[in-house]
């Protein structure tokens, strides 16, 4: 029989040797992480760039433990405020809670803007009359915005840009032919301002923002070669500047510079590298608009000026159309608890509504020479507007998401603006917004925190970012009256889209004369105006310094913080692109076409 002593002792070996087993041994992941660390991953870009491809990237340390807290604030940033918002442009973006590397509770951190490729063009304004030249500066207006759209840097030139370069009068002296010495100039210019890409004022990017050639051209230029594509002439160039000035030098000492016309025909072929015609690009020269669009080039003969705004018009549509073609399963405007936020989502759907219309019937059948065989918008086949619960991850569905303040959101969900700190506590859901806008992306386990960071690669991640535009509520008017879109919110989509947005409805109201109820067909009238009426005194409150505003405003984004996390994300990334454009408007006003 054992002994006591023998007892505790054989038990104090089988305990030691259990530890041990379970210390060598390798923890199998279960099933329900299996699951969330799969749905996560579906948010890893599988095109990330090398290291060694990235700009300015700190140290390796900050890679190894990228989310660690700062001892202090980073330094403030230029142009990183508008209004009530402040950002600050970093690599660690994806961290679930900005305020862990700012130190500050309403800075933002936001991607590091990406770095936009210049796209020069050439256009010399003599002998123009006053109508036509007005005309060309709204088609160079056309062209910038679609250039803009796709992640480029639009700079118009003219011919004070050629004289400046140190070859301009070995050029003169040769005597060259108007056209080969138009081809010249351009490149002239091109070649005295800085490497990039130099296109036609009449060839337009026509496709979408992932197009494989022009997410190559965005990625920069070969310094090797100048690229041109195939059997389109000299209407597109990318190339290094010292690379465009050695090739004009090269053509200078050319034979055949008198029977030649193009400048492709005169630079050696050794300083090109070719890219086969590409769908990704709609040319519109004279002789395609003879072709293809005969009664605008009856109007260009009759009367120039009139003329060439009919075919801005014609553009501005086909850009338009390649929108719709591209996202062809429709526009989503999310409606989260649709009960009591249809006019919180309101400004999604008008917008939505703007982007669908339809040009008059007798531009319906046209479609963008580089693509005959589009789908015209129609009556018909218009694309349609859905609004689901929440984000629907499809890449031909694009997203319009209007996202409210924690305490705007329990306000209407409340139905009263008498939220107290107890109905918070206790009737509330944490973070109720980016769990519900998530469930079908996520699924019903993951907390608020957990869905931050998918939520903020949706916004502003290389995918996302082409595919969805984000505003806050508190970015629109809240009047009953007050319906229509504000005009600067407009004019500044004009250039993320790429093209001028419908101003009015399909029958040609007036926004602002139209009753209420228009917007809210088989609505409850009562009910609209006191979400309207609630919107409006939530907004009080977060713009209010009474302390019993600022006491309960603190609560409600103390219980939501991931919502306000996502709220402050989406207000700063929308104010950061107004910012970026309008900077570079300023530093390109005294261009033509600005």
């Amino acid at each position: 029989m054992i002994s006591h002593r023998g007892t505790r002792l054989f038990g104090a070996v089988v305990f030691f040797a259990i530890f041990l087993l379970i210390l060598s041994s390798t923890p199998s992941t279960p099933p329900s992480l299996r699951n969330v660390t799969n749905k996560a991953g579906a948010y890893v870009p599988n095109n990330l760039p090398k290291l060694s491809d990235l700009p300015n990237l700190p140290n390796i340390d900050s890679f190894r433990l990228p989310f660690h807290t700062p001892t202090h604030k980073p330094p403030e940033q230029k142009n990183s405020t508008s209004g009530e918002s402040k950002w600050y442009s970093d690599w660690k973006w994806l961290n679930p809670f900005s305020s862990s590397v700012t130190l500050d509770e309403n800075r933002s951190v936001l991607p590091p803007l990406p770095p936009r490729p210049s796209v020069f063009t050439y256009y010399n304004l003599a002998g123009k009359q006053k109508g036509e030249a007005e005309a060309d500066r709204q088609l160079l207006l056309t062209w910038r915005r679609a250039w803009w759209a796709k992640g480029f840097r639009p700079v118009v030139l003219g011919p004070a840009e050629a004289e400046n370069n140190g070859i301009y009068q070995a050029v003169k002296a040769k005597g060259l032919s108007p056209e080969l010495e138009m081809d010249f100039m351009k490149w002239l210019a091109w070649g005295s301002v800085d490497s990039g890409i130099l296109a036609d004022w009449q060839l337009f990017p026509m496709a979408d923002y992932d197009d494989k050639l022009i997410t190559s051209l965005r990625r920069g230029t070969d310094p090797q070669f100048i690229t041109r594509l195939e059997n389109m002439g000299a209407v597109l160039f990318s190339g290094e500047r010292g690379r465009v000035n050695d090739a004009i030098k090269a053509a200078l000492d050319r034979n055949n510079l008198k029977d030649a016309r193009s400048i492709v025909d005169v630079v050696p072929d050794d300083f090109f590298r070719v890219v086969e015609k590409p769908k990704s690009f709609a040319n519109y020269d004279l002789n395609t608009v003879i072709a293809r669009y005969a009664p605008i080039a009856e109007k260009i003969n009759e009367n120039p000026a009139v003329g060439k705004l009919a075919l801005v018009d014609l553009i501005n549509l086909h850009l338009q159309i390649t929108f719709q073609n591209t996202f062809s399963s429709g526009i989503s405007v999310m409606k989260p608890f649709p009960e009591n936020t249809t006019v919180l989502v309101n400004p999604g759907v008008k917008l939505a509504k703007l982007i669908t219309q339809c040009a008059p019937a007798m531009l319906q059948t046209s479609c963008p020479p580089n693509n005959p065989s589009c789908i015209p918008c129609t009556r018909k086949n218009s694309l349609r507007i859905i609004h689901p619960g929440g984000y629907i991850n499809n890449s031909a569905v694009y997203t319009i998401g209007i996202l409210p303040h924690p305490y705007t959101l329990l306000s209407v969900n409340k139905g009263s603006d008498n939220v107290t700190l107890p109905y918070i506590r206790r009737e509330s859901t944490r973070d109720n917004w980016l769990v519900e806008s998530t469930k079908n992306l996520l699924g019903n386990r993951l907390d608020g925190s957990s869905r931050v960071v998918p939520f903020k690669s949706i916004v502003a991640g290389d995918f996302g970012m082409s595919r969805s535009l984000w505003f806050t509520v508190e970015s629109f008017p809240t009047n009953p009256k007050d319906t229509a879109l504000p005009p600067e919110i407009i004019d500044d989509l004009d250039w993320h889209f790429g093209f001028r947005i419908p101003r009015e409805t399909p029958h040609g109201k007036d926004e602002s004369q139209k009753p209420l109820m228009d917007d809210f067909p088989g609505g409850d009238e009562e009910k609209i105006k006191a979400e309207f009426e609630l919107i409006g005194k939530a907004r009080e409150v977060l713009k209010g310094e009474r302390p019993e505003d600022k006491s309960i405003r603190e609560i409600s984004e103390a219980w939501n913080l991931a919502d306000t996390e996502a709220w402050r994300f989406v207000r700063a990334f929308r104010a950061r692109s107004v910012v970026e454009r309008k900077k570079w408007e300023e530093e390109e006003k005294a261009f033509v076409g600005s």
